[in-house]
């Protein structure tokens, strides 16, 4: 695939929607130094060169009483056929959310939904069990807490203050109503749709839904819009990793938190209940930018990282955000 030369006002522009995916054209082009026509138009070239796949919204879902969890899995006497097959029957479980293909420790990740640990165990069994006969290793890890950051490595941005924003905590749930539901379901199928077309798609006035909008904001549910970008059209590498700890300090950890937190690179994390603890995801322009990150990790916590897994997705069979 021939990759897109990104300028400096790409990079930019990207920068700006990936903090707030909503702002209007007129409010990027005062921060990049450009007209707002030329900001639109580079805006659909980006999308029209396939470089922005989405706009996002940034939920903490622990408020709407959803639980993430994750299955990996290592095969055995497992053909490409048999895989697929699986793979087509689990796309069709509204619980699960994300499948993916990957190269490394492990060959496959699922991602799904549930309200309670009961559901989680259910579900979980449900999701092996069509994996019967083929699975040579598995392990489940049960998130509690998830971040993303700001992509500072698109303008070589140093300041890093609030860089995180949070897709997950375990907190107390918000009641919200049917109408709250459908326009967060609106808004993550497409996070910069315009109020008027949500408004018109749910039979409600451009009022009511900018009101409810600004509620889901103030109470935190959503905590920002940002995009998903096709890596390989702009030659960034993505590598999708998990931390095992050992004896580790309180200290310690929120040393490597804070350590996260601060690189460049570093575009998401999550914590877990499982067999690792901590699932840091890079961005970086070279495997060996990559290689020099982890590297340095090794070194500042060697006493805490007892390994790590690496793994690179090779192909989504099925994303659904919400």
């Amino acid at each position: 695939m021939d990759q897109y030369k990104l300028d400096l006002k790409d990079r930019k522009i990207l920068y700006e929607l990936d903090l707030n995916a909503r702002q209007p054209c007129s409010a990027i082009a005062k921060k990049v130094g450009l007209s707002t026509e030329v900001v639109n138009y580079r805006i659909k070239r980006l999308e029209e060169e396939k470089i922005i796949t989405q706009y996002q919204i940034v939920l903490d879902l622990a408020k709407l009483g959803i639980i993430q969890f994750k299955i990996v899995l290592s095969f055995q006497h497992m053909d490409s056929e048999k895989l697929s097959n699986i793979i087509k029957r689990l796309e069709s479980n509204k619980e699960v959310k994300w499948i993916a293909s990957c190269k490394g420790n492990w060959d496959i990740i699922i991602s799904a939904e549930a309200k309670s640990l009961q559901e989680i165990n259910v579900l979980k069994d449900k999701i092996i069990s069509a994996f019967s006969g083929y699975i040579r290793e598995k392990a489940v890890s049960i998130c509690y807490k998830s971040e993303v950051y700001n992509r500072d490595f698109l303008t070589n941005n140093k300041s890093l203050i609030n860089r995180e924003r949070i897709l997950f905590e375990d907190n107390r749930k918000v009641e919200i109503d049917e109408l709250d539901l459908k326009i967060i379901k609106e808004l993550s199928e497409n996070g910069r749709k315009p109020i008027v077309d949500i408004a018109y798609k749910l039979r409600e006035s451009e009022r009511v839904i900018n009101y409810r909008i600004k509620q889901l904001i103030k109470n935190k549910i959503i905590s920002g819009f940002r995009i998903a970008i096709n890596y390989s059209k702009i030659g960034i590498n993505f590598y999708k990793t998990f931390f095992y700890l050992e004896n580790p300090k309180k200290e310690r950890v929120e040393q490597l938190l804070n350590y996260f937190k601060s690189n460049k690179n570093i575009i998401h994390n999550v914590q877990v209940l499982g067999n690792w603890e901590l699932e840091p995801e890079f961005e970086v322009n070279s495997e060996a930018e990559f290689d020099n990150i982890l590297k340095d990790i090794r070194d500042k916590f060697s006493d805490t990282i007892k390994s790590i897994d690496i793994l690179t997705i090779s192909k989504e069979h099925k994303f659904v955000y919400f």
